[in-house]
């Protein structure tokens, strides 16, 4: 097991709520079938749904069993972590962490920065990247299953761990695996936007007392009619987010929080904000939407298999459970079921082939030609690529605004194309960098297709949803020699 960074506490599931929808037992899967079904907008793979909705009383079950502890409400499970001012998704990825490096049998490797797949006679059989060290390592394994993430962290705002730009949409994308339903990015409607703060969501449950304003310090939500903003949060991100999209153009959003009783502050979610340097009881703090997941992602078999033999994908990176737009809690209950999926079937293909997981040999690193770049070509180029995916595929596009972020891409990889990598560090900055930019650069050519509005993917230029034309799945195949994506729309399928 690889990872960039400590085990799990890298990943945004470590920044997560630790909230898990899904059905308690196989036979009352009916509702969140169908609510996962209505947040899709119609785009979700019916097979990945109803496998999910099987799989995932044991999925809970197997958490509980090395000891994560769950609070169920109705259709919802949710981790509970021991200190109220810890997010919940830190207690789950340290628990998790702590039970794999318990294990017999599994090799943690932390540190380790993967850029490529190995593929030999058409199947995955490793990686190649670079360890702690700094040393390029070949690690030849029978099966490799992705579980990158998303890529949240091309765009400007967002509430991602900062290193998640697309890495593993980039691995898949190169090795000649399509990539399905990109252009819809889900944005989560109140995240902390105040200088001086972390891009912390604001997690539900939303408190009666909590007000949100304008800068004039009228009431939002009355506004528009809002009773409920925790079920906004959850079954209606894509309304919710574009509605304060265009209340903070028109002068910013302001969550106020000054009327929520002492010992709120005590308990989860408000615990957490007294860890942060803002007098959060004597004044309002700024809000905004930002990019919270991404939908799109690999197909794969009910084994987690992709079409590229030997190779696995689960949690984010995978397509099909969330259609056009993630129901709340559906991100986590993927991560477990779509990863024990994938861990099993994996596991049983690597047995089923000779040879076992060896590293250790240095593979030189391609030459880079190019003139060497300073830390502030880095830094720059990293903040025009998140202005490109933030004016290009933010909370509501047109086809002028995605064009141009196009172009401004191009400019972006003709910049990248100059830099040569000193260090290993640059290497896996210059990496990262190209990583983004592909992922960016397929977001941009779907959404560009794509004609009309449907759940998260808003356009001023085509508001309404056509079923009768669009309805269908976004495919893009990467063409090395151009440096761009072939599209094309497939029809959704209902089976």
């Amino acid at each position: 097991m690889v990872d960039r960074g400590p085990i799990g506490l890298g990943t945004n599931s470590a920044l997560s709520n630790g909230v898990m929808s899904g059905p308690a037992e196989r036979d009352r899967a009916g509702e969140y079938i169908r609510d996962t079904l209505i947040a899709g907008g119609g785009l979700n793979s019916a097979a990945r749904v109803r496998l999910t909705a099987r799989e995932a009383p044991s999925a809970f079950g197997r958490l509980r069993s090395v000891g994560v502890p769950l609070k169920e409400r109705g259709a919802r499970r949710t981790v509970v972590s021991p200190d109220p001012s810890v997010i919940p998704g830190v207690t789950l990825m340290r628990m998790l962490a702590d039970h794999v490096r318990s294990l017999d049998g599994v090799h943690v490797l932390p540190g380790f920065r993967v850029t490529d797949l190995l593929r030999r006679d058409g199947r995955a059989c490793g990686v190649v990247g670079i360890d702690r060290g700094g040393e390029q390592v070949r690690i030849e394994a029978p099966a490799v299953i992705l579980a990158a993430g998303g890529a949240g962290a091309v765009w400007r705002r967002h509430d991602n761990q900062k290193r998640i730009m697309g890495q593993g949409y980039a691995l898949a994308a190169r090795a000649g695996v399509a990539l399905l339903d990109m252009e819809f990015v889900q944005f989560y409607p109140l995240v902390l936007a105040d200088p001086g703060l972390p891009a912390l969501i604001v997690y539900p449950p939303f408190s009666r007392e909590a007000r949100l304003t304008d800068a004039s310090g009228a009431d939002i939500l009355a506004r528009h009619g809002l009773a409920n903003v925790n079920d906004a949060i959850l079954k209606k991100r894509d309304f919710f987010s574009a509605l304060l999209f265009e209340e903070t153009r028109s002068g910013g959003v302001f969550l106020d929080l000054r009327g929520v009783p002492g010992e709120a502050w005590h308990s989860h979610p408000l615990a957490i904000f007294r860890r942060l340097r803002f007098l959060f009881r004597e004044r309002p703090v700024a809000v905004a939407p930002a990019v919270h997941f991404m939908m799109g992602g690999v197909r794969a078999a009910e084994t987690g298999e992709t079409e590229l033999a030997g190779l696995f994908a689960c949690g984010e990176i995978l397509w099909g459970l969330h259609g056009a737009n993630r129901l709340g809690g559906n991100a986590l209950t993927e991560c477990i079921v779509s990863g024990a999926l994938a861990g099993r079937f994996a596991a049983e293909r690597a047995l089923s082939r000779a040879g076992t997981p060896s590293r250790g040999r240095k593979a030189e690193p391609a030459p880079v030609s190019g003139a060497a770049g300073n830390a502030p070509d880095w830094r720059e180029i990293l903040g025009d690529l998140r202005d490109a995916a933030w004016t290009g595929a933010g909370v509501v596009r047109s086809e002028g605004s995605m064009r141009g972020a196009l172009s401004a891409l191009d400019g972006i990889e003709e910049r990248l194309g100059r830099l040569a990598p000193q260090s290993a560090a640059e290497r896996v900055a210059l990496y990262d960098l190209r990583a983004g930019a592909l992922t960016l650069r397929a977001v941009l050519q779907a959404g560009i297709g794509r004609q009309e509005s449907r759940g998260s993917f808003l356009r001023s230029d085509y508001p309404a949803q056509d079923d009768s034309l669009w309805r269908k799945n976004s495919c893009l195949r990467y063409d090395a020699e151009g440096g761009g994506f072939t599209v094309s729309y497939l029809p959704v399928e209902d089976v």
